[in-house]
């Protein structure tokens, strides 16, 4: 017990680190597409603007959940997803630090080799991404040390703890639902051999029930409150068909012009590069089947996932699954024996694979990459664009824009207190009635990627260049303009349908 609570002041360490990060993060723009829209959609539904039965049947479920909680019980302008990525993040250091003091290690030395994993580049990517990843990447060990367990004992236990973790898996990422699914031809190999020649089928079905049995569920409450049980599998087409082009430019022709090959291929040395204590273990032990099964078997399912989220589209981009590098070396530590003492040479492969795990994350999402490389050139495009616009307008109360079409200017806004989004009753009846009387109502350029989408600028196609009679540009950059209505001075105001006032009876 003396060492668990010994853990809790580096989990503390490990909190605010990451809490910072998130924040640099949130402040230069580098949160991913699908981060935006879960945050956006977190801020809504706290805000009270989101129906109790669309955020019971949002997903991904535990990080959108969690997120909006978290978000409810805040104060306005707390970064919710923020703190859930962070928590999250110093739970997963607190159990590896905690683990590896109970193995035997030195104080000293767990803190380090915990430090080398939590903040590895994949899990870098992971807690600047959003919640979503994290919480994959915990499930995603979880899973892993289970598969260790199971094919030691095989017992009801270490079944529970596999379906479970699968569970986790499947309502944490749509990449997680890909690695659920792509592990299940695997599990027969992770439990003890006699089981599975007596009844292999059953092995399987008891493994997998929790998770089929939770998303027929989930389906049905879907469909009773959104009206559609299949919504939820709508996975972020356009951050896939980005990353495909981004991976396409990448590897360019490359060995075999298929991308769903070298995808598979480019996934598998991230891991590799990325986790090098992972493969010395497997060097040590790799005629102990019991310790050299399961990581295979995560292994396996990571790159068939890689494949499985190609070829359906179901399940967005694969990258997050480069979280397994990280994964599969702090399982190389927790559960091979051998490896234990080898402190120096463990702290060396750390050292390489922490190094090493920036060349894997070029190598599998080149669109973070750009990102980045649009920070570093103080060039933050149509996001920051849409986040200096957000942070404008936040002292602002009564401002309509499409924050569905453009999370990132709630995201600089902070919150979605004082903004009419698309499920406002202002937002309806400006797009019924073709007329908007809000005190400020924000746009972007239609000619960009994100105005050529937006309902505003469909609703008004002359509102951006030519404004509103009443109106008056009060910001404006290279994407985005906020008008702001003109008070009216004299005793009496002009007849109209002012919906703001109607709304605010």
């Amino acid at each position: 017990m003396t060492r668990w609570i010994g853990v809790a002041p580096f989990a503390a360490s490990v909190f605010l680190v990451a809490l910072l990060i998130s924040a640099a993060a949130i402040r230069h723009g580098l949160v991913g597409d699908d981060a935006l829209r879960l945050w956006a959609g977190a801020s809504l539904a706290a805000d009270g603007q989101v129906p109790v039965g669309r955020i019971v049947a949002g997903y991904p479920t535990l990080p959108f959940l969690s997120s909006s909680l978290i978000a409810w019980l805040a104060p306005g302008g707390t970064p919710a997803p923020a703190l859930v990525s962070a928590g999250l993040l110093a739970i997963i250091a607190a159990f590896c630090c905690g683990s590896l003091r109970r193995a035997g290690f030195s104080a000293v030395a767990s803190c380090a080799f915990t430090a080398s994993i939590v903040f590895h580049p994949a899990l870098l990517r992971a807690l600047i991404v959003g919640p979503a990843d994290i919480c994959f990447a915990g499930f995603l060990l979880m899973l892993c040390l289970a598969l260790y367990d199971l094919r030691a004992r095989s017992g009801t236990s270490e079944v529970m703890a596999v379906g479970l973790s699968l569970m986790g898996l499947a309502f944490s990422h749509p990449a997680g639902a890909a690695v659920a699914f792509a592990a299940i031809p695997f599990l027969a190999f992770a439990v003890q051999p006699t089981l599975v020649a007596n009844s292999a089928m059953n092995i399987v079905i008891a493994l997998v029930f929790p998770t089929l049995f939770a998303i027929v569920a989930f389906t049905y409450i879907s469909w009773i409150f959104p009206g559609d049980g299949w919504t939820f599998l709508a996975a972020p087409t356009e951050s896939l068909s980005l990353w495909a082009a981004a991976e396409t430019h990448l590897l360019g022709n490359g060995m075999t012009n298929l991308l769903v090959v070298e995808a598979a291929l480019a996934m598998a040395a991230a891991i590799a590069v990325g986790a090098p204590v992972a493969i010395a273990a497997g060097a040590l032990i790799y005629r102990r089947r019991p310790l050299v099964i399961p990581p295979l078997v995560l292994l396996a399912a990571a790159l068939a996932a890689t494949v499985l989220s190609l070829v359906s589209g179901l399940f967005g981009d694969p990258a997050p699954i480069v979280v397994a590098a990280p994964v599969l070396a702090a399982a190389a530590l927790l559960r091979v024996p051998p490896l234990r003492e080898r402190g120096s040479r463990i702290a060396m492969l750390l050292a390489v694979g922490w190094l090493c795990g920036f060349v894997g994350i070029a190598l599998i999402d080149p669109v973070a990459v750009n990102r980045l490389e649009a920070v570093i050139e103080r060039n933050g495009g149509e996001r920051g664009d849409a986040l200096a616009a957000g942070g404008i307008s936040a002292p602002r109360n009564g401002v309509l824009a499409d924050i569905d079409n453009a999370p990132a200017f709630l995201l600089g806004r902070g919150s979605a207190r004082g903004i009419f989004g698309p499920q406002s009753e202002a937002f309806t009846l400006a797009m019924l009635f073709a007329r908007i009387d809000t005190p400020f109502v924000a746009v972007p350029d239609p000619q960009s990627r994100v105005g050529a989408s937006d309902r505003l600028n469909k609703a008004f196609p002359a509102l951006f260049h030519d404004g509103l009679p009443g109106y008056r540009v009060v910001y404006q950059n290279s994407t985005w303009r906020l008008f702001e209505k003109i008070k009216e001075t004299g005793e009496f105001k002009s007849l109209g349908f002012n919906i703001y006032d109607r709304i605010h009876e």
